[in-house]
């Protein structure tokens, strides 16, 4: 009698709910830290700097990167060069000015595994009328989710 009785039970058929929550994942590795340029004159300019900055971004959720420099080029003689004057392109793109505001500059989806690597080409136009010194600034970048 106990053995049909198993042969029933184990003849219903039942369900159990599984649930989980897969976390969005950003992240975005730039190789570059710090650039320095060199020195440079007003003969040679605008300089260019192909694939000067290069990432890589790992995501499982749709992004997009950002750009902005927090503030002008600034000697330590106090000196001011327009950070307008600095220009960055993604793999051959149209240059575009570096700005206060913060600019797009790639966006897409999920990643593979391997991310989604990209390279910046940076374009630095110097004039005559700028005083010499070494100049500094900091470009942000910000990974966000779309």
């Amino acid at each position: 009698m106990i053995w049909v009785l198993l042969f029933l039970i184990a003849d219903q058929n039942a369900s159990v709910q599984v649930g989980f929550f897969n976390q969005e994942v950003l992240s975005i590795d730039i190789r570059a830290k710090r650039i320095d340029i060199g020195f440079l004159d007003a003969d040679s300019s605008p300089i260019e700097l192909p694939g000067i900055i290069r990432g890589t971004i790992h995501a499982n959720t749709d992004w997009v990167l950002l750009c902005s420099a927090k503030e002008d080029f600034l000697s330590v003689e106090g000196s001011i060069i327009p950070i307008n004057r600095f220009a960055w392109r993604i793999e051959g793109g149209e240059w575009v000015p570096f700005g206060i505001e913060e600019d797009k500059i790639l966006e897409g989806n999920a990643t593979q595994e391997n991310g989604k690597s990209f390279l910046i080409d940076l374009r630095f136009d110097l004039k005559w009328e700028d005083r010499a010194g070494d100049f500094l600034t900091n470009i942000d970048f910000t990974l966000m989710k779309k």
